[in-house]
């Protein structure tokens, strides 16, 4: 027995592939939101034991922000 791969079976292998993304999407999100104090008392730890280099530096929310979105993802792999 054999099964015919038709359009339909198509739409729907899509459609369960962008709502597993929006869903990766919405925990990236949560876990990101969730770890932001860990991650800004962090980044103001750094600061404050770090001498601070010369010219512009990025602000204490956008470094903590960097900071989560390079260590988050090492969370899925493995």
């Amino acid at each position: 027995m054999t099964m015919q791969f038709t359009a339909r079976h198509s739409e729907q292998d899509h459609l369960r592939r962008v709502k597993s993304l929006a869903s990766d999407r919405r925990m990236c999100r949560r876990l990101t939101t969730l770890s932001m104090p860990f991650f800004l008392a962090a980044a103001l730890a750094q600061r404050v034991l770090r001498p601070a280099p010369a010219g512009p530096r990025i602000s204490l929310v956008a470094e903590a922000r960097a900071q989560a979105n390079a260590t988050i993802p090492f969370m899925f792999m493995g």
